[in-house]
């Protein structure tokens, strides 16, 4: 399981996000100003999006999908859900003509929060759930010449905190990289001991 973050550091994640605008008298999108602050909810804070990871080589795969809503409850505090899905696999051994791998899924509900401490600086953190669906080959000790598949249930809790820095690409689009490490360090988690996890993607709403 160690090796998924090895992977997951190749892979640049996009992220999209996207609030309503708001429209001027003139009919072009800006922003206009409020004579007094406005209670309930503000749909054009809501901010919907999520993230796509890919990577494939010889013997080797991932894939996964992270769709997420959140809502700026204040002028720097972004605050949200997400919900997951990783696919992974990783090449152990060949036996005759034949490859196998070990594969892991992983479905990961998690909480989710975005400060902007300075410009584009801002503090982040994710609380993340992991199901995990572990298959693994072994040899069947019955007969060598004979693979057999071990499978297990397992689950990880994740406590992501860091830090990260965007820059503007236009309009609300945003290039943003993110450092963070998981401070639980659970046995089966999938980030387990490693110091630090890196994130990188576009962004927009944020």
């Amino acid at each position: 399981m160690k090796k998924i973050c090895f992977i997951l550091l190749l892979c640049a994640g996009f992220t999209y996000a996207s609030a309503q605008e708001v429209y001027t008298s003139s009919g072009k999108a800006g922003y206009h100003k409020k004579t007094k602050r406005e209670k309930g909810y503000d749909p054009s804070k809501l901010v919907v999006g999520g993230g796509l990871n890919g990577y494939y080589s010889t013997g080797n795969a991932l894939a996964g999908i992270s769709p997420m809503v959140g809502y700026n409850f204040f002028h720097n505090f972004t605050a949200g859900v997400g919900l997951g899905y990783l696919y992974y696999q990783y090449y152990v051994f060949t036996l005759g003509s034949k490859d196998y791998s070990v594969k892991e899924r992983i479905i990961y509900p998690n909480l989710w929060a975005r400060y902007i401490v300075w410009r584009g600086l801002y503090v982040t953190g994710t609380l993340e759930h992991d199901f995990i669906k572990y298959t693994a080959p072994a040899n069947d000790p019955n007969n060598p010449s004979n693979v057999i598949y071990q499978k297990e249930n397992l689950t990880a809790d994740c406590l992501l905190l860091g830090a990260g820095i965007k820059q503007p690409l236009g309009g609300r689009v945003s290039f943003f990289v993110e450092l963070s490490h998981d401070f639980l360090n659970s046995t089966y988690s999938p980030y387990a001991n490693q110091p630090l996890i890196i994130h990188a993607g576009v962004c927009a709403g944020f």
